[in-house]
């Protein structure tokens, strides 16, 4: 992409995208988007390579430039905008950002990205960056430059690993209701003598929970389960007639190896195909079903599956027992302040009462002994008289 008078430069220059026709050809690749401004230069390529894993569907390359003398905030917000609009419409495409980002940093933009480069690339500072979604991705190797480039060459080596050797496949089992299923398990509620469940209490609870086991246990002995193995890149559209037409074709192309006649090939990989298209199409009809019934847990159901939301693992986080404390304190701290003031309110108040309780019984005391002083005194009490005196 050359520069053009939008850019504010009047020397030439631009950013280049070179794709090795091995990995992926002219036919597989669309510019989605191209940007340059006096902040930002970025050219946006989606490509459809040779080999993909599973889990994408395209790969989509921005390589950009951010001049030393740009408005750093004003070009990652620039930037922000094109990854998140890139993220939204193409959900399943592998998203890489490379290229000359100077003293500006993507994390502050887009924190959910992580950067490969981890070296100096021009001297002793690291101008030149690669992000991706996915954390250990790719190691980041130091090459001669290019010419007389003085930034050095980055080589990346893919340590990505597909999904489907991350995650171990599941195994779940499910309930196989045919035609047959249907009709013995009807004839066996036919038969049933419903009259004994009656006659076995007069409480409707009960009742109704020896009803439904007893349904249950039937479904269980008549309804066929099988295991199945879902793995982790499976598509949610893939059903058994998908693989059995995969299936199909496999066996028809080694067939047509053999013999030499690939007309029966050609046609089970056009029946591939239809069971695919078919497959996709019962499923959106699906999903449209679920936003047209009354209830709120099947329309959040289709909106969950739409987005690809899962909720966010839960776990038990460890802390110290300072940390713990603090944290204690702070969200008390009301109620210890009012409990504290109801106790320094009741001291006052038990200590007024001991000094009342205590100037009652001295002034009882004074009472008592002026009246003890004014009393008349007891036979006891009262001078002896002697006879001399008299």
């Amino acid at each position: 992409m050359d520069r053009t008078a939008d850019s504010g430069k009047l020397r030439g220059g631009g950013v280049c995208v070179m794709v090795n026709n091995s990995w992926c050809n002219n036919a597989n690749f669309v510019t989605l988007a191209r940007s340059c401004s006096p902040n930002l230069e970025l050219p946006a390529l989606k490509l459809r390579p040779f080999y993909l894993p599973w889990e994408f569907t395209s790969v989509i390359i921005n390589t950009m430039y951010i001049p030393p003398q740009a408005n750093m905030d004003t070009a990652l917000c620039e930037l922000h905008e094109a990854l998140t609009q890139f993220q939204t419409q193409h959900w399943d495409a592998a998203l890489i950002v490379i290229g000359d980002f100077n003293s500006a940093n993507l994390k502050r933009a887009v924190p959910n990205l992580y950067q490969h480069v981890t070296f100096s690339t021009r001297g002793n500072r690291t101008l030149d960056h690669c992000y991706t979604p996915y954390k250990d991705s790719y190691n980041a190797l130091a090459h001669p430059p290019f010419g007389k480039s003085d930034h050095a060459t980055i080589f990346l080596l893919p340590k990505y690993k597909q999904r489907v050797k991350r995650e171990a496949p599941v195994q779940r089992e499910v309930v196989c209701w045919t035609d047959q299923s249907v009709a013995t398990l009807q004839d066996g509620l036919d038969d049933a003598d419903w009259d004994m469940f009656r006659r076995s209490t007069d409480d409707v609870s009960e009742f109704t929970e020896a009803v439904v086991e007893f349904i249950g246990k039937l479904v269980d002995d008549t309804i066929p389960r099988i295991t199945i193995k879902k793995f982790s890149n499976q598509k949610p559209w893939v059903d058994k007639t998908i693989c059995e037409a995969l299936n199909s074709r496999t066996a028809a192309y080694n067939a047509g190896n053999i013999s030499g006649n690939m007309d029966e090939y050609k046609s089970a990989a056009y029946g591939a195909r239809r069971a695919v298209r078919e497959a996709k199409r019962r499923y959106g009809k699906k999903l449209e079903t679920q936003f047209q019934q009354s209830g709120s847990r099947s329309l959040w159901q289709g909106l969950r599956t739409i987005t690809d939301y899962r909720s966010p693992p839960s776990g038990l986080m460890s802390a110290e027992e300072s940390l713990v404390n603090e944290l204690n304190t702070f969200f008390a701290r009301f109620e210890a302040t009012s409990s504290s003031a109801n106790a320094s309110r009741a001291n006052a108040n038990s200590a007024n009462a001991s000094s009342a309780n205590a100037n009652s019984a001295s002034a009882n005391g004074t009472i008592g002994a002026a009246n003890s002083a004014c009393a008349e005194p007891t036979i006891e009490q009262r001078p002896l008289i002697s006879e001399e005196s008299e």
